[in-house]
């Protein structure tokens, strides 16, 4: 007959499979900022390893180690620019866009760096890996959600970091980690690196899981205006680690209730004996 004490354990566990989102949050955050590329590798490189294994690429499907990463560079310098990118244009990566109404564009020819939208932005803004940039051009909100590389099946990660470019203004530039049932697993700012690049990263190891990213870029959507206050912002490299298929709520609540229930006709059984 199992003690009242173990009961209570069980039960305990039973509810925490219902609302796994009670855990307390533990991100180990990597945060550099500098001139040009060399002066945040170290810091790149410590989140690359500290998510474990390769680069996975675009091969299809969920590996067990690995990170995915989206550098926007295909096609190199003389791709032209990718004015409205597809929301989906790195499904093979498991990163899915939205908001549906933003538009995003990826830099490229004749102008780089978003030379097309406003010329100072050419020397304004930097790249990490050359040669193109990334943004939202009529917002400075992107949101990322995961799925499992190749597919649309709903997926989380543990991890996910951004690189950007012209951060003028410090607790402007942001990005927001949300876990599943849009529960708040914190809010991390870049530092300030005017002309040159900054880099943010978070990862965290007690087993929570990132269902979606929120990256605010700047102040200011790009544009023609500049200046005083106005603070606009572009992307690099995203890289995050791997996707994995997300558990269902429904399933956590089946397994949590199945357990709770049995552990309560044990109970009752071992009361009546």
């Amino acid at each position: 007959m199992l003690s009242t004490r173990s009961v209570r354990v069980l039960v305990l566990l039973g509810f925490l499979l219902v609302v796994p989102s009670f855990a307390v949050a533990s991100p180990i955050v990597f945060s550099d900022f500098g001139s040009d590329a060399a002066s945040i590798l170290d810091t790149v490189n410590a989140f690359r390893g500290a998510i474990g294994g390769a680069n996975n690429g675009v091969a299809p499907g969920s590996f067990s180690t690995g990170r995915r990463e989206i550098g926007w560079d295909g096609g190199g310098a003389a791709a032209p620019v990718l004015v409205d990118m597809p929301k989906d244009q790195f499904q093979n990566r498991g990163a899915q866009f939205s908001p549906g109404t933003t538009t995003f564009s990826i830099s490229g020819a004749p102008d780089p760096r978003f030379g097309n939208i406003n010329p100072s932005y050419t020397n304004t803004f930097k790249a990490f890996s050359e040669p193109r940039l990334f943004a939202p051009t009529n917002s400075i909100v992107t949101e990322q959600t995961f799925s499992v590389p190749g597919s649309k099946i709903p997926a989380t990660s543990t991890a996910f970091g951004a690189v950007f470019t012209n951060v003028e203004l410090a607790n402007t530039t942001s990005i927001k980690y949300l876990g599943q049932g849009n529960r708040l697993l914190g809010t991390f700012f870049a530092q300030p690196a005017a002309g040159g690049l900054s880099f943010l990263g978070v990862a965290f190891n007690k087993g929570e899981l990132i269902d979606r990213v929120v990256i605010t870029t700047g102040n200011t959507v790009l544009g023609p205006n500049n200046g005083g206050g106005i603070n606009v912002v572009a992307m690099d490299d995203f890289i995050y680690a791997e996707p994995r298929a997300a558990a269902e709520p429904a399933t956590l609540l089946l397994l949590g209730s199945g357990l709770i229930g049995l552990l309560y006709g044990r109970k009752r059984s071992a009361a009546s004996s």
